[in-house]
């Protein structure tokens, strides 16, 4: 099977070639790897450049700049119907592309692999756990294929328009809302597994968090989701600050409810890491991640 592996790539230097070894290393090795490189400036081209020559199946073109018109400008210089996608930054377990593109024999359309963080902290991967899904958590008839890692046939791309330019995030997300309403449906591969780099703390989290949601706003999606958030996470915490005006006492019992929907929403998550901090950092990660990624997208839906 030929298949041509995508990747959209700007000012990647430290992280780039981790990235190509990982490819160059897979039980199937892939047909062509194609970088689009949207004009970096820290060496980045100099290195893949240097990389092509030694390897003949990568190859590296001009892209644009953003991350959907550098993905867009790989996939248009692909040489093959079969399209695997994965980001800058990530690296792929060895037989990610063996598991991602095997349903394609059977007659699938439309493959999703998965992702785990690998940050260099404990507070790092707690960050990864709360801005993502675990396995557990996926419902497969509903998942969105990430856009770091998916695959599918260049006929789907080309019926969608191809991935949403203009965007800063939530571009595969969109993505994937159009493949959907165009007929297609994705299958679930939870196995073929990328790693990626998560935020290097809850900080940098909450900022990533907070374009996520405004990129989800200015795009509409996830209305619903976001509107429960409000009200069930934000709600929780203005009540019981509003509380302590009556009684110091008030505000822990206010937040009991809240408490019980963090246990529950974060209790498939504590597997996927180390050390007894994670039972505190991914609940207090979690929380914060909905908060800022809620007021995100309340922010950028007020700007279409």
């Amino acid at each position: 099977m030929n298949v041509s592996v995508v990747t959209p790539a700007l000012n990647e230097l430290a992280t780039i070639q981790d990235l190509v070894d990982s490819l160059l290393s897979q039980t199937v090795l892939p047909t062509e790897i194609v970088v689009a490189d949207g004009g970096s400036t820290d060496g980045t081209r100099q290195l893949l450049d240097d990389l092509a020559e030694a390897h003949p199946r990568l190859r590296v073109v001009d892209g644009p700049g953003g991350i959907s018109e550098n993905r867009n400008a790989a996939i248009e210089a692909a040489g093959h119907e079969i399209v695997a996608c994965i980001d800058a930054g990530c690296t792929a377990e060895p037989d990610w592309l063996e598991k991602i593109t095997a349903p394609f024999a059977r007659g699938e359309d439309w493959v999703s692999g998965f992702y785990l963080p690998r940050g260099e902290s404990l507070r790092s991967t707690c960050a990864g756990l709360a801005l993502m899904s675990v396995r557990e958590e996926v419902n497969p008839d509903h998942i969105t294929p990430p856009g770091a890692s998916q695959a599918f046939r260049r006929k789907l791309w080309r019926r969608v328009g191809g991935f949403p330019e203009g965007m800063g995030a939530a571009e595969d997300t969109l993505f994937g809302e159009r493949a959907r309403a165009a007929g297609f449906k994705p299958f679930f591969e939870g196995e073929a597994l990328i790693h990626w780099r998560p935020p290097d703390g809850l900080g940098s989290m909450v900022r990533k968090a907070f374009r996520w949601g405004i990129g989800d706003g200015a795009a509409g999606l996830r209305a619903g989701a976001y509107t429960r958030i409000l009200f069930g996470y934000w709600g929780s915490v203005i009540a019981a600050l509003a509380s302590a005006w009556f009684a110091w006492w008030l505000p822990p019992i206010v937040l009991v409810p809240l408490i019980v929907t963090v246990v529950r929403r974060t209790r498939l998550k504590y597997r996927w890491a180390d050390g007894v901090g994670k039972y505190l950092l991914i609940p207090i990660a979690h929380t914060l991640q909905l908060l800022s990624q809620s007021l995100g997208w309340l922010i950028g839906s007020r700007r279409t």
